[in-house]
């Protein structure tokens, strides 16, 4: 049950804070009183859209706090509204939206002109059976989950299909292409690094006279002859060699000497051997030119031409493993088709059987609430195309009158005949929900006379059950309540809302005053007779 609820700075009130007990509690006012403000804060305490424009004064928050009762043990909802956004929190810690409206379900019912629309329209009367069997049969429930998981599969597998269908001939025009600039590249044979390597072959083949040339006159100078350089080191070295035969300190400098001079030498024989290896090679040179020009051709055709390959092997691997896929995806869709067809009828099979039970529990209900003549009737048909929910077509169809053939609900029912048959509902999904706390906001319109009666005994009974919240205008429906919280409308400097619980010597005033308009002697008798009835 609700327990409590607290309000502040919300459209037109400042601040309230009301409690509740268990059973039937009605809200009282004159038409524009700003009874509705107070559902409002509910709905949006319970996860309802709201903005920035619910606030009373803009340059404070809104704060709605609701505290509820099961059991002894209170869980507290609120929702803080700023200009910036909302926050909302459970028991005092910060959560999401989406975990509010989970408690929401398990909480509270709240019944708007809004959701009478929603019911009206058949798109939602497949979400309404089957909340219904839900809430009896556990194995529905999982099966509509386990055709949902393979509906969405077989959807997904269907346009992969059809994507590869539509695009095969495009498709293998383009594989052709790729295997073909694949191809060419792999047949180049071009390894890391072969440019340069390449570029430095050519440069020593386009400048071989000059190399030797250069390299074999270094050779000639450092030991060609008697006067050659390293001649000349020879007899520098035994100098040194004899100096230190005098002077043992001179020894690491000797070394030193006869090392650099080793190096020398085998420094000469390498520019000998390199200068008599170099050889004219015109094949060779017409071979690299040849290479390179191969090499820059793909370049100028692909760019870099390793990152070039590697993203066309990429695409051309993807394109190909779709045709091979695509033998796997038609096994996969005629499976897949296969077990939603079992499930849809499994679906359709359980939607049958309980909508005639559902039927005749509406369709009781309304003989309740005035309708003697009613019949309602929940048609399930097969549609020939698979939906999200499966092949079923749901939609409630009432004949209010013994004359009329049952047709849609949103075409051949008045007013004060919808309000019934949303009474009706609620009062039979109440009954498997177990929902705890039910608001209707003017579920009486359009009624009067002897089916007011009929609604109040409804709604007095659905009360037994659950807490019932109800904004009437109608004194036979106020009647049955348990409490009364009338809500009244200031205006002095600003216009402020005010809620006040009743108390008993207070309600018989009220009532007169709302069905004769004053109060009198006759008015207040009536009033009496209908708290005491």
């Amino acid at each position: 049950m609700l327990k409590e609820i607290f309000i502040k700075n919300f459209i037109l009130i400042d601040e309230l804070r009301l409690e509740f007990n268990n059973g039937f509690n009605v809200f009282l006012g004159e038409t524009g009183a700003g009874k509705s403000i107070i559902f409002k804060a509910i709905d949006i305490a319970l996860g309802a859209k709201t903005s920035k424009d619910v606030l009373k004064n803009p340059d404070k928050n809104a704060l709605i706090e609701l505290t509820f009762l099961d059991n002894d043990e209170e869980t507290v909802i609120s929702r803080e509204i700023s200009k910036t956004g909302t926050k909302p929190r459970l028991n005092g810690a910060m959560v999401t939206l989406d975990i509010i409206n989970q408690m929401r379900e398990k909480l509270a019912d709240i019944h708007s002109q809004h959701q009478t629309y929603t019911y009206l329209q058949s798109k939602y009367h497949i979400e309404l059976l089957d909340s219904y069997i839900e809430s009896i049969d556990t194995d529905f429930k999982k099966t509509l989950e386990q055709y949902k998981n393979n509906y969405s599969q077989f959807k997904e597998v269907t346009k992969k299909l059809e994507t590869i269908e539509n695009s095969e001939k495009e498709s293998k025009e383009r594989i052709e292409f790729l295997k073909f600039q694949t191809e060419e590249i792999e047949q180049a044979e071009i390894k890391e690094n072969e440019e340069e390597e390449l570029n430095s072959e050519l440069d020593i083949l386009s400048n071989l006279e000059n190399l030797k040339e250069l390299t074999y006159g270094a050779y000639y100078a450092l030991n060609s002859d008697d006067s050659s350089i390293i001649d000349a080191l020879n007899k520098i070295k035994y100098n040194v060699s004899k100096a230190r035969e005098y002077d043992n300190s001179l020894e690491e400098t000797e070394s030193a000497f006869i090392e650099s001079l080793e190096n020398l030498k085998d420094i000469s024989n390498t520019l000998r051997n390199y200068s008599e290896s170099l050889e004219a090679n015109p094949q060779r040179l017409d071979e690299i030119n040849e290479r390179l020009e191969l090499i820059q051709k793909l370049k100028r055709k692909y760019g870099d031409i390793f990152e070039t390959y590697e993203k066309l092997k990429k695409e051309l691997d993807e394109l190909e493993q779709s045709f091979t896929s695509y033998d796997d995806l038609k096994l996969q869709k005629e499976s897949l088709y296969n077990s939603i067809n079992l499930l849809a009828e499994t679906l359709d099979e359980k939607r049958k059987i309980n909508a005639k039970k559902l039927s005749s529990l509406i369709e009781e209900e309304l003989k309740a609430l005035n309708l003697e003549c009613a019949r309602f009737n929940i048609e399930v048909s097969l549609s020939e195309t698979f939906g999200a929910k499966g092949k079923n077509k749901v939609e409630f169809l009432i004949s209010t009158n013994v004359s009329k053939e049952l047709a849609p609900l949103n075409k051949t029912a008045s007013g004060g005949e919808i309000s019934r048959v949303m009474l009706a509902i609620k009062t039979v999904f109440s009954a498997v929900d177990k929902v705890s706390v039910i608001i209707f906001d003017e579920i009486d319109t359009g009624i009067s006379g002897k089916t007011s009666v009929c609604v109040a005994n409804a709604i007095n009974k659905l009360s037994k059950s659950a807490q019932v919240f109800a904004i009437t205008h109608q004194p036979i429906i106020a009647s049955k309540a348990n409490d009364f919280y009338f809500v009244s409308k200031e205006q002095n400097e600003e216009t402020a809302v005010n809620v006040r619980k009743l108390k008993e010597d207070e309600k018989p005033n009220v009532l007169a005053q709302m069905a004769l308009g004053d109060i009198s002697d006759n008015s207040l008798t009536f009033a009496k007779e209908l708290l005491n009835s």
